[in-house]
């Protein structure tokens, strides 16, 4: 525990690296800051967005919202970065006690930065969240908080992401198998995100516009799994993002991607790899396979924010194969692939990648209280939060907050 104590200021600080501290992400303004300021404190958190509903995302919003609205676009990038780093310790711990110190902290150290492209924001945190959730369901932990984080963990995905309707399977097949009172707890914990996502949906209460181009092809899906996924989650977005200037080059990432987990593989059976293993690693390849087929076929194209359910599932795999609990560290397939995790979460991390082209907040607010200002009968100025005019993302900022 006291390795993952120093994992944890580590795993903030990269975060914190990844900037966003002057910008509001698209969502985090147009829906959760916009409504943290304009509602009652209760009403976001019965409104959807996109069909489901984001508990955690509106919780911390309505806390930011009690402070300065300059202070918005930092306090969204810092408490994302922190919560992020948190998710990553708790799957350290349960892969820990699984496959021992090392390979814990490779599997966390992936969670803490998604390959590099989750931005820093609180909207895309539910990728990341729905991962930790994942291992909650894996984890048999010791100690009472930890059964109460590994209880209410999964229960929070659900209510805070459609896609963490994937772990009710999980819990499931938990509990099938181990007939306890814990497995039973969590799969419990996940009936009201379930219920809530869902009968929303039914009830008609939200709407879920699927992708431009719903894929509901299985072996189209299963081709753009193997293309696109399986690569990404060993050599990142970053080498293989588009535009290909090199057909050539790029299709030999994509085998060089492919080969890694063949390798892998290989290596486990020369090794004689425990049952154990085989099996939590067969678990987790099913998971990103799964979770990758129900995105790919909902939004019918491939984007880098939902490789985080299907690269670090698939690393996690890797290494369950690679290592051992005694020792892992002096594996030769672990140290391996530990040092190409460990070079593809450096060339994948793009401090403020995806933010730095966004409008400076500070100027946006600035400009929203000269307005203010100067029409005293003002009530509400809505100001641009992107540079994307066909999406044309916004947020209204009430002027007796800037006045």
């Amino acid at each position: 525990m006291t390795v993952l104590r120093w994992a944890f200021p580590v795993f903030v600080v990269i975060n914190l690296s990844r900037g966003g501290f002057n910008s509001v992400w698209a969502e985090d303004g147009q829906e959760f800051l916009t409504d943290a300021l304009t509602l009652p404190w209760f009403e976001p958190f019965a409104t959807p967005f996109n069909g489901y509903f984001h508990t955690l995302a509106r919780a911390c919003f309505a806390l930011i919202a009690l402070f300065p609205v300059p202070w918005a676009a930092a306090l969204n990038a810092g408490t994302a970065a922190v919560l992020t780093a948190a998710l990553a310790c708790l799957v350290a711990a349960a892969a820990r006690d699984r496959l021992g110190t090392a390979a814990g902290l490779v599997i966390g150290a992936s969670a803490a930065v998604p390959m590099g492209y989750a931005p820093n924001t609180l909207a895309q945190l539910q990728f990341p969240l729905v991962y930790a959730g994942l291992w909650m369901l894996l984890w048999t932990p010791s100690t009472r908080a930890a059964r109460v984080v590994a209880v209410a963990l999964p229960g929070l995905a659900a209510l805070s992401s459609m896609l963490g309707l994937l772990l009710v399977p999980v819990a499931l097949l938990r509990t099938a198998r181990r007939r306890d009172r814990d497995s039973v707890l969590r799969a419990l914990a996940l009936l009201p995100g379930a219920a809530l996502q869902l009968g929303s949906l039914l009830l008609g209460a939200s709407r879920r516009d699927v992708g431009e181009q719903p894929d509901l092809d299985p072996f189209s899906v299963a081709g753009t799994y193997l293309r696109w996924g399986v690569p990404r989650s060993f050599l990142g977005d970053a080498w293989l993002a588009e535009p290909v200037t090199d057909p050539v080059g790029h299709r030999g990432l994509i085998l060089l991607g492919l080969a890694v987990p063949v390798a892998v593989v290989v290596a486990a059976l020369l090794r004689g790899t425990s049952q154990q293993q085989w099996r939590l690693a067969t678990f987790l390849a099913g998971f990103a396979a799964f979770a990758g087929a129900f995105q790919l076929a909902v939004h019918g194209v491939p984007e880098s924010r939902y490789l985080v359910l299907i690269a670090l599932p698939n690393i996690a795999a890797a290494v369950a194969l690679a290592g051992s609990a005694d020792p892992p560290g002096r594996s030769v397939p672990f140290v391996a692939l530990a040092t190409l995790v460990a070079v593809v979460g450096i060339a994948n991390l793009r401090p403020g990648g995806y933010t730095a082209t966004l409008p400076r907040w500070d100027t946006t607010v600035a400009g929203a209280r000269a307005q203010c200002q100067a029409e005293p009968r003002l009530r509400r100025v809505t100001v641009h939060t992107a540079q994307w005019p066909v999406l044309g993302w916004k947020a209204v900022l009430p002027c007796d907050r800037l006045r």
